[in-house]
């Protein structure tokens, strides 16, 4: 029987390539193909090290500010330059931008589902195939709908194992 003895290793240099770019030579290397890149982020917020989300977000309505616990958000949408967080009750300027946001809140319920929204999909009162391959979402206490684009489709029913 063969033993291994385990060392701790120094930490590796790591590179992400995607597939069919050239791989550097002497690194830990993870080849990714462009149509998984979900699933790459998603691992990689797996095996991140203490990475956690804020319990809460400080939204701004007029001049007044408010904690917002994540689990209280349908979704983020973002109009121009500006991010507003939409509750059962209103919306709520935040500070970050949409990538931002897409970051900081990535292990948590959220996904990005177009060009301009976050959706929390514990929110989700309803899935509806629409044209074009499309998806429409309907939210818990509100009458807001929003579209799933088609380059989000796959991303969005893998995060729900659909």
């Amino acid at each position: 029987m063969n033993t291994i003895k385990a060392e701790k290793a120094e930490p590796a240099e790591v590179h992400l390539v995607e597939k069919g770019l050239p791989i550097p030579e002497n690194s830990l290397c993870l080849v990714f193909d462009a149509e998984h890149l979900g699933d790459l982020l998603r691992f990689i917020n797996k095996i991140a090290p203490n990475r956690q989300s804020p319990p809460f977000l400080i939204g701004r309505k007029h001049e007044t500010f408010q904690p917002l616990l994540l689990s209280d958000i349908l979704f983020f949408r973002s109009c121009g330059n500006i991010l507003y967080a939409h509750t059962e009750q209103q919306a709520y300027e935040i500070k970050h931008k949409l990538f931002e946001m897409e970051k900081l809140i990535a292990c948590e319920n959220f996904i990005r589902v177009n060009k301009s929204n976050i959706i929390n999909v514990l929110k989700i009162k309803e899935i509806i195939p629409w044209f074009g391959g499309r998806i429409l979402l309907r939210f818990t206490a509100s009458e807001e709908r929003i579209e799933v684009s088609r380059n989000y489709v796959k991303d969005f029913k893998q995060f729900l194992n659909m």
